[in-house]
């Protein structure tokens, strides 16, 4: 690929959230329970301007929050994707993992958009995890309670993320959404659509663009064996994001006593591979923020992926063919069909365009 342009990236310094919450409202602040009824809104953020977002650290601050109805949410996303200046927009319906409250949510969810270096609109489904921080892998009790806790709660919030999808999908179409679940979001996400006839029965109709598991805290046999085959059907594409040194996911495999679908470990045969499922190692991709963090954080954070981001957005949802990696030379294809992502600088958005595309949705 070309060498990059000497010049600073396009900063957005406001944004727009989309999000969808199934989290209840005490004397007006959200609380882990699930809600009788979604709560839909937008959220306005004013980020900082740094030199390159895919490296260093964004703060960003909630400027106003707006409360609108099911109707006006879907009719305001509809204009934002469907009149956008871009042509082949699509919106990025993200469900976030355990041990993430509302602002978390909304602050991840700007952060990522933030560094994969698009204005493709996020809508972010905000289901009631515990909060507080504790993805971070804490030993013993508290760790054991909070995601016992949390798996309750996804469990029993998959009616809410049919609601979400059905909402964002008469909003845009299949063919212009890619969703996408991290960490714990991908057992709701994988089972709600493995198993709710209606939600699937739409989808079947009018497939998503693409349906992406980054990091999935889901047993790695059943994500194999049941949720691929599951929702393959539902999806034009597939993937599956693992590493080899999410401290978080092996937390979660001491708790369960069983393998992750998002973790690798060689000694166990490596990465899951499925007909039909792209497969990334993520491992070796570009990491945002300090070198302290990435020394001694969970390494499970997807807002901190920026090789991940860049990937899913200029590449999945932008409807790349998968060889476009190597054409930019952020990854390469492995002897056993897995991508493994590479050290490489991010490349410019619009170097995407040296790369073909897919043949277009039928």
């Amino acid at each position: 690929m070309p060498a990059r342009a000497d010049s600073a990236p396009v900063v957005f310094p406001l944004d727009t959230l989309f999000y969808v919450s199934a989290r209840a409202r005490e004397l007006g602040r959200d609380t882990p329970r699930l809600a009788p009824a979604l709560e839909y809104g937008l959220v306005i953020t004013k980020r900082s301007t740094v030199a390159d977002p895919t490296e260093a650290h964004v703060n960003f601050t909630v400027l106003d929050t707006l409360l609108v109805s099911r109707e006006e949410f879907v009719a305001r996303l509809r204009v934002r994707v469907l009149q956008a200046s871009e042509p082949g927009a699509f919106a990025v319906l993200y469900t976030h993992g355990y041990g993430t409250g509302l602002s978390e949510a909304w602050e991840h969810s700007t952060s990522s958009r933030t560094r994969s270096r698009s204005t493709q609109p996020w809508v972010v489904f905000a289901w009631p995890s515990i909060g507080s921080g504790v993805a971070w892998p804490r030993g013993g009790e508290l760790f054991a309670t909070a995601y016992l806790q949390d798996s309750a709660s996804a469990v029993a919030s998959r009616g809410a993320y049919a609601q979400a999808m059905h909402a964002v999908h008469e909003a845009v179409g299949g063919g212009r959404v890619l969703a996408v679940a991290h960490s714990m979001g991908g057992q709701l996400v994988g089972e709600t659509l493995a198993q709710d006839s209606t939600l699937r029965a739409v989808l079947l109709a009018d497939p998503l663009r693409a349906l992406a598991f980054v990091s999935p805290d889901v047993e790695a046999s059943r994500f194999g064996d049941v949720i691929v085959p599951g929702v393959r059907a539902l999806t034009r594409r597939l993937l599956l994001y693992a590493s080899s040194d999410d401290r978080v996911l092996a937390m979660s495999e001491m708790y369960n006593d069983s393998e992750r679908a998002g973790r690798i470990v060689e000694a166990r045969c490596g990465p899951i591979v499925r007909d039909a499922l792209e497969t990334v190692d993520m491992t070796a991709g570009v990491y945002a923020d300090s070198r302290l963090i990435h020394a001694f954080g969970t390494r499970h954070a997807l807002r901190r992926k920026s090789a991940v981001l860049f990937d899913l957005v200029h590449v999945v949802g932008e409807q790349r063919e998968a060889s476009c990696r190597v054409t930019l030379g952020t990854g390469e294809l492995l002897p056993t069909g897995v991508w493994k992502l590479t050290a490489a600088s991010i490349p410019l958005a619009d170097d995407v365009l040296l790369c073909a595309a897919l043949p277009p949705m039928k």
